[in-house]
């Protein structure tokens, strides 16, 4: 026992700048652990910050888009029925342009005669009146 005595007796300055060495090092690592620490959850907290606007943008945007839609589909609408009824329109006029072209063919006897005058002009009233209702449903 004596001699471990002695020897820390003699080496009493060594182990003080030993211990003072350790605690340095201790020392230099919780610091920067601890600021490690603290900026992770330092950007923890702002990235669920910013987590949160951009889902709240996005919300805004969805919300944006759809009221964009909606309005252009309202504007669409009457345009689209015009059109839906002009074609319409011009259905019925070429069916009847087609009945008085049956009617034409079937008053005819069997020889072909020419069409009288009358007919004539009918036939092309009733084409007219087709390829103006043709036209307004183009526009």
């Amino acid at each position: 026992m004596g001699k471990l005595r002695d020897w820390v007796a003699n080496h009493v300055a060594t182990l003080r700048r030993l211990a003072h060495m350790c605690e340095a090092v201790t020392l230099i690592g919780l610091m920067v652990g601890g600021g490690a620490g603290a900026g992770y959850a330092l950007c923890q907290w702002q990235f669920r910050d910013l987590m949160a606007q951009q889902r709240e943008d996005h919300q805004a945007e969805i919300g944006r888009l759809q009221s964009a839609y909606s309005q252009t589909l309202e504007a669409l609408t009457p345009k689209v029925s015009q059109a839906a009824g002009a074609a319409a329109e011009a259905a019925e006029a070429s069916a009847e342009a087609a009945k008085s072209v049956k009617r034409a063919a079937r008053a005819a006897p069997a020889p072909v005669r020419p069409l009288t005058e009358a007919e004539r002009n009918q036939v092309n009233r009733d084409i007219e009146a087709a390829n103006r209702k043709v036209r307004e449903a183009r526009k």
